[in-house]
């Protein structure tokens, strides 16, 4: 199993983070309470893509925390308890080298639980040390015919690696132990072998949410991967493309195509030969992605 090596902003970062959740146990247990779902405590990883860029030696300023145990929220409000003890702030600020303490967070933002779009489970956006934080619980979630919005609930690790769109992204890092965990078996082996497949099976995938489509083609232009056998034979299927023309809209897929095209594409001409020859795209130049007028002309989505 690879190992994972922390800058010294990510490492101050764990440690506030699993500080905070120690902190939360020990208020818990004072107040006479039980402690969180989880008897074994909480359980936090970085997740995502994150962690795949690590493996690649790319840099990344967005870190997203899965915890085990809670709200994404329940956790932020505690950090945030924690951090206006001016003490407390002071360990973290002479761990960091010069100049990288940063505000310590700059502000929190709850993302409401909102059924009418399913999000049903409160998460926390911050800016943490400088860098980019999303606070979210573990989650597995299930889709109805008409819509790629899932209704969400609480999961474990494994469940929340394989609701995932690819095998390399469904990589954690796991905060308590240090460890890389791989826990749909194939994420390693499929940075190894630069493959892009979805860790479930890729017609229900797609069938359950579209856009992941256009995101597994994006992913493969900017890392230069191939797309598992199985996996783009699934992206051919007609019901695939009705159900892409059905939930998405086309400012959502305007949205993907200009991420292929700002992005860092090694192979950007071979991710439009995959959209126009499963006929996502018919070659009309006619059509700019979203307002921006210095955006490049793309093909003309179906629809």
């Amino acid at each position: 199993m690879p190992t994972i090596e922390l800058t010294p902003l990510e490492n101050t970062l764990r440690t506030l983070l699993l500080d905070v959740a120690q902190y939360i146990t020990e208020k818990k247990t004072a107040a006479g309470g039980v402690t969180l779902a989880d008897p074994s405590g909480t359980v936090l990883r970085f997740t995502g893509g994150w962690v795949r860029d690590k493996l690649l030696g790319v840099e990344s300023h967005d870190i997203d925390v899965g915890i085990s145990n809670m709200t994404g929220y329940q956790f932020g409000m505690a950090l945030k308890d924690y951090l206006d003890v001016p003490e407390h702030l002071e360990i973290y600020k002479k761990s960091l080298p010069n100049g990288e303490m940063n505000d310590a967070i700059v502000s929190l933002h709850k993302i409401e639980a909102n059924p009418e779009k399913s999000k049903h489970l409160e998460t926390v956006t911050t800016k943490i040390f400088g860098l980019d934080i999303d606070l979210v619980n573990l989650r597995k979630e299930t889709y109805t015919d008409d819509s790629r919005n899932p209704q969400m609930e609480f999961g474990t690790a494994v469940e929340d690696a394989l609701r995932r769109d690819a095998t390399i992204n469904a990589l954690f890092y796991n905060l308590n132990d240090s460890r890389l965990e791989d826990l749909t078996e194939r994420g390693l082996e499929d940075m190894r072998k630069k493959t892009i497949r979805c860790p479930m099976e890729p017609y229900q995938t797609f069938k359950d949410d579209p856009l992941r489509v256009l995101r597994l083609i994006r992913f493969a232009s900017r890392l230069g991967y191939q797309i598992d056998p199985e996996t783009e034979a699934a992206m051919k299927i007609e019901d695939i493309r009705e159900a892409l023309k059905l939930k998405i809209s086309k400012e959502r897929v305007g949205t993907e195509l200009e991420k292929m095209l700002r992005g860092k594409s090694l192979h950007l001409p071979s991710s439009f030969t995959i959209l126009t020859s499963h006929t996502y795209l018919r070659p009309r130049p006619s059509w700019c992605i979203g307002a921006h007028r210095s955006a490049p002309t793309v093909p003309h989505y179906l629809g």
